[in-house]
């Protein structure tokens, strides 16, 4: 696949992220403003995004000190990620590649710490959380092909 093409599947990857991190802000803000809210996305009791996305670990990963300006949706933070990742893909050069594919890779152990927490901690299931992960490692993969094709180009 040509960068040029690999370019376009990148930026339409990130605005699938973009919409599912959307969608959990969307849950989150409605949890906090209507008290029993249940979102499209809770299929049982141990597949429900309201309740992972009501938890704890919703907010700064679950990492950052409480009552901090950092302390925002973890879902913010994926929509700040999704757009440099477009707005880096607008650029075919290596070195910014190099740098993409560091930012993405980046999201991965964040992903295992999250979903450990899915699984381990909060016993449950979140679909749209999933398909983040999906998303990132999708990303990750796209963006080595297009370092890849760059590399080769360059020779």
């Amino acid at each position: 696949m040509k960068a040029k093409s690999l370019d376009r599947v990148i930026v339409l990857t990130s605005i699938a992220g973009i919409l599912l991190s959307t969608y959990a802000l969307y849950v989150e803000m409605a949890i906090e403003t209507h008290p029993g809210y249940k979102a499209l996305c809770d299929i049982s009791e141990y597949a429900s995004c309201s309740r992972v996305l009501s938890s704890e670990f919703s907010k700064g990963f679950g990492l950052l000190p409480k009552d901090t300006s950092l302390e925002i949706p973890n879902c913010i933070y994926g929509i700040v990620f999704y757009c440099l990742i477009i707005f880096l893909t607008t650029f075919d050069q290596l070195l910014v590649a190099r740098l993409l594919l560091l930012v993405t890779a980046s999201s991965i152990p964040m992903c295992v710490y999250l979903a450990y927490l899915l699984a381990f901690v909060l016993h449950d299931l979140c679909i749209v959380c999933v398909s983040t992960y999906i998303v990132n490692g999708a990303l990750t993969v796209l963006v080595y092909k297009k370092m890849k094709a760059l590399t080769a180009k360059k020779k």
